[in-house]
């Protein structure tokens, strides 16, 4: 059962599936898996039963595992935008109380540390990953993929002011739903208004891509040649020394595909820009 989601596969000619549909959702339903997923509270807990997942456990690790792993500063702006209350620096936890709660998920199994090209990184265990409801395999850290890494979770900040509600689906999930099929795999989606033109086609999405170095244009035609269905548009998050390099590049390529698809290329914030919006839990 995956937390805080209705998933209604989104139908593409000939009976396939690609993305799932993203109903609206609230935190407060993922309470439901963290219930399912604890001991009855009906009897006293044994002293050493270990601590019980809450809603925000569920939450925070699922969206970590969606993006593989995590920094500490990104987790801090996770939690801060999951906490009930203020908190002492705007829509981002205390450094103590992240440690604190990662220390918990650790005494717990759900989740462990790696201190890897100078920061610490939490990746969620197997039993993490079912507790989000998740069936990803532990991905095994990869050093020349972390700063990408996390340059994607920091743009999901940036467009996902509420972790999990906003309908983000993750490279992860597009590579399971891709299934044996040949199209490119993007670093995410969002759902995105149906072009007027379209006939039939009652969803569309926007993939969205980090590119923290210049590709060749073979290799950026090829992206774009086999995006998957439905995809209205593309944005691009780039360094700013990269910018107008990727601009002209892609203006090229897209005029050679007769103007599809719709494609911008965004400056990639930086996580201390990233807006500090918090929801309840």
């Amino acid at each position: 059962m995956a937390a805080g989601r209705q998933l209604d596969a989104l139908r593409m000619p000939g009976g396939g599936a690609w993305l799932p549909r993203f109903a609206t959702s609230s935190i407060r339903a993922v309470a439901l898996v963290a219930e399912m997923l604890t001991p009855p509270v009906s009897q006293a807990r044994p002293w050493d039963a270990g601590p019980e997942a809450t809603a925000r456990d569920v939450v925070a690790l699922r969206w970590i595992a969606q993006q593989y792993t995590a920094r500490l500063d990104v987790l801090a702006a996770v939690f801060g935008r999951l906490s009930p209350a203020a908190t002492q620096r705007a829509g981002l936890l205390g450094d103590r109380t992240v440690r604190q709660r990662v220390e918990r998920w650790e005494a717990a199994g759900w989740a462990e540390r790696r201190r890897l090209l100078g920061h610490t990184w939490v990746l969620p265990t197997r039993a993490g990953l079912r507790l989000g409801g998740l069936e990803f395999d532990p991905w095994t850290p990869a050093l020349d993929r972390l700063d990408h890494h996390h340059a994607v979770a920091v743009v999901r900040l940036a467009r996902e002011p509420i972790p999990g509600q906003d309908g983000w689906v993750s490279e992860r999930e597009l590579w399971r739903r891709r299934g044996k099929a040949s199209w490119h795999l993007a670093d995410g989606a969002l759902p995105a208004p149906v072009p007027a033109g379209w006939q039939g086609i009652d969803q569309a999405w926007e993939l969205v891509e980090v590119e923290l170095h210049q590709k060749a244009r073979r290799r950026v035609l090829a992206a774009l040649r086999t995006r998957p269905p439905h995809t209205a548009r593309i944005t691009y998050y780039v360094p700013a020394a990269l910018h107008s390099a990727l601009s002209a590049q892609l203006a090229g390529v897209v005029r050679e595909l007769g103007g599809r698809p719709e494609v911008a290329v965004e400056p990639l914030p930086n996580l201390a820009d990233v807006p500090t919006k918090r929801g309840a839990a």
